[in-house]
Order: structure tokens, then C-alpha cells, then sequence
């Protein structure tokens, strides 16, 4: 048997978890090492990354060019500005007789695309104490978020500490081959909005394409039915067994991690968990002004709602808030039965999470909560769609969390 290089894995045995969680920040070091001009180094560390975790394509083609300049079939690496760095060093020239075809010649520019993504993650990291700017508010009982910059193919997982969040990790991710934008089945492009996490699927209930399994999202919601967009099926999931990762632009609407990520994910997450997604996250200060003007302005909307189920004539006082369609549908007659049953001798709202999402078709808020009614003995898990409405909030769909 040949010999294997120290904290490298013997061929058809598999890498240990820890080794697959650090093959990125290898090869930003890697990286790092290319533009301090230590060639030998970098080409060591290279090396023994590929040995390690062989089908991380994205590391093979930078040792692949190391290899390459080594043996004088590359030009000259020049200690340039880290971007530039990167693009030299993934780019290849080959001759007419060698040319690929043009499904390598695309896998070729992905490789290259995941790579500049890797180098600006690690280099744009959000300032401390920032969140994405829908995150209103969360209740305690929310443990984690996601939010996802697809511009970026990252994905940021926080945790809620005492009503703060704290960035605890980020991932590269990849999204759908057409991009963002999702609006109908098989567009092959991943939504843009405020979902949740449904069930966890493992792995070994899938077939290997989807890797260690899955975390659902509630695509469509409400928002994307009202605006007729369809589509079902959209999960984070992990990649085949021959993959650490995707190319940038590869799935057909999920957003796929590496296997390691979305197992930890998967111990990390849980149910109803928020998942922003976005083209381009907006950042903006924990403390942010404009931001708690959003928040207290919607609180006060959800407490008039509360109030006018208490009045004499509820429908009357509360029929400003709905929106006409809502209220007529069959769906919206029951909810309304549902809530006069439960207000009947007062009701609270308790553990309100809030979420503000704006795109194209308009401007909603989300409000996730428990209505503590006093005739009943379990609370109501509530969500809520609230639409804009010229000036006025419109309560669209409203329903029991699942």
C-alpha cells in the first residue's frame, strides 16, 4: 500500500467530519500563501488538501495550476491584489489539441466562479452585531435563523441569544442553475422570500444525489401563492457522494451544501426556524432606528388586532384590517370562526417573531405567534401574512403553523 501523507485519508476510506469542515479555510490559506509568492508551500498545502478531500474539484484545479507553473506551462504569478490572485490562478489556456469541450470549458468557469465566491466570503463578512434587515424581531423560542446571499453563495446561520443574534457560522451554498427568482415549477431557479423549516429528511430515506439529507422550506408561501408563483420540492440538501460541493449556479431551485454543513445544519436547526433568501442581503445595525420604527409600527397593528376581537362588534372593528378577499374565502370564514371562538372571554398574544419582506409585487409583514386564549388550554401557533396596501397593512392569509 502506498503511503499516506500525515492527516491525509488512504484512498476509498472516508474523511473524518473535521477534515471536510476545514477544507475551505485550506484553501483560502492556499490561496493566501499564492499571494505571499510562497509557491512551495502553497503547492504542499494544495497537495495534501486534495489527498485529504479528493473530490473537492474547487481545490483540485488550483493544485492543478500550482502543478502547472511548477513545470513551466503557466505564466508568472504576480503579488497582485487577492481578487486578481485568484483569477490568475484559475486560469487556464489550453492548446487547440487539448481544448475541452464546451461542458468542461463551463465546469472549468464555475470552478473558477466558486472559487472567487469562497475568497469573498471570507473576506466580506458582515460587520459584528449587523443582521439582515427583515429580521424584525425573533421570540425566544427561536433558536436559530438562516439568511442566504445568493450574490455571495453564502449562507449565515445565527443563533438568538436573549433576543440578539449572534452570527455563529457561514457556508458556502449553491442555487439554482438560472439563478434567483423562482416562479414556477421547473424554472430551475430558487426563491427569494421569508420561509420556514419544515421536517428533516435523512439521508438514508433519499436517494445519494441528495447526500445526508434534507431540511425542507415552505415554498410557496402565502406571499408566492397570492402573486401566483408555483413550484414545490425546494429543500436544503447536501450533494452526491462523488461531490464536496456544487457549483455556484447548479441545482434546479434547492440550496445544496457540503454534506458536513448540512449535517450540521441538521443537528443545529429546528423546526420553524426562519430561512431568509435573497439575491443580495441588506445589512443593517441590531440597534438600527429605521428598523425598530418598523418593528413597534407593526406591533401596533397586530395589538389593534388583538384589541378588536374584544369589541362588541368585532367584525366591524376588525374589518379594516382584512383584506375582502381574504374574509370571504372558505378558508378565511373558518379562521374567523376559529377566532372568535378563541378570543371569547380575551386572549393574549404571546413569543411574536416578525419578519418584513419587499419585492416586485409589494411589501408584506410576516408575524409568527402563540394566541393564548383563556378558554382554551393550549395556545394557538398563529401566522399571519399582512400585505401593504396603499398606506394601509391588509391581513391577507392567516393560519395554524405547519
Amino acid at each position: 500500500m502506498a503511503a499516506v501523507a500525515p492527516g491525509a485519508v488512504a484512498p476509498g476510506v472516508a474523511a473524518p467530519a473535521a477534515v471536510h469542515a476545514s477544507a475551505e479555510a485550506r484553501l483560502l490559506k492556499v490561496i493566501d500563501l499564492v499571494q505571499q509568492q510562497k509557491l512551495d508551500m502553497a503547492l504542499q498545502e494544495a497537495s495534501r488538501l486534495t489527498l485529504d478531500v479528493p473530490h473537492f474539484q474547487a481545490a483540485q484545479l488550483v493544485y492543478a495550476d500550482l502543478l502547472r507553473y511548477k513545470t513551466g506551462h503557466a505564466g508568472a504569478l504576480s503579488p497582485a491584489p487577492l481578487p486578481e490572485v485568484v483569477a490568475m490562478r484559475v486560469k487556464h489556456t489550453p492548446q487547440p489539441s487539448t481544448a475541452p469541450g464546451a461542458d468542461s470549458l463551463e465546469q472549468l468557469r464555475g470552478l473558477q466562479d466558486e472559487i472567487k465566491r469562497r475568497v469573498q466570503g471570507a473576506n466580506a463578512l458582515p460587520a459584528t452585531g449587523s443582521i439582515p434587515a427583515e429580521f424584525l424581531a425573533l421570540a425566544p423560542s427561536v433558536r436559530q435563523a438562516i439568511a442566504i446571499d445568493a450574490s455571495k453563495s453564502r449562507l449565515y446561520l445565527f443563533a438568538n441569544e436573549d433576543g440578539k443574534l449572534r452570527l455563529t457560522g457561514d457556508y458556502y451554498v449553491s442555487v439554482g442553475k438560472l439563478g434567483m427568482g423562482k416562479f414556477e415549477e421547473g424554472d430551475q431557479r430558487t426563491p427569494e422570500g421569508v420561509y420556514f423549516i419544515g421536517r428533516q429528511i435523512p439521508g438514508p430515506k433519499l436517494p445519494e444525489f441528495y447526500g445526508k439529507g434534507a431540511l425542507t422550506v415552505n415554498y410557496p408561501n402565502d406571499w408566492d401563492k397570492a402573486v401566483g408563483r408555483s413550484g414545490s420540492g425546494i429543500w436544503l440538501h447536501g450533494t452526491p457522494p462523488d461531490q464536496f460541493a456544487r457549483l455556484p449556479l447548479a441545482s434546479d431551485g434547492c440550496m445544496v451544501l457540503s454534506n458536513t454543513d448540512l449535517t450540521h445544519l441538521m443537528r443545529t436547526v429546528g423546526r420553524l426556524s426562519p430561512v431568509l433568501v435573497r439575491e443580495r442581503l441588506h445589512w443593517v445595525a441590531a440597534a438600527d432606528t429605521g428598523m425598530g420604527r418598523e418593528r413597534d409600527a407593526f406591533f401596533s397593528i397586530l395589538h389593534r388586532w388583538q384589541q378588536g376581537w374584544s369589541q362588541v362588534d368585532a367584525q366591524a372593528a376588525l374589518s379594516p384590517l382584512y383584506q375582502a378577499e381574504w374574509r370571504s374565502s372558505v378558508a378565511g370564514q373558518a379562521m374567523q370562526e376559529r377566532m372568535a371562538n378563541a378570543f371569547k372571554g380575551g386572549a393574549v398574544l404571546q413569543d411574536i417573531s416578525a419578519f418584513a419582506w419587499k419585492d416586485s409585487q409589494g411589501e408584506i409583514r410576516i408575524a409568527n405567534f402563540r394566541l393564548k386564549a383563556k378558554n382554551q388550554a393550549e395556545p394557538l401557533s398563529l401566522r399571519q401574512y399582512w400585505r401593504k396596501v396603499g398606506s394601509e397593512w391588509k391581513l391577507f392569509s392567516e393560519d395554524t403553523q405547519n
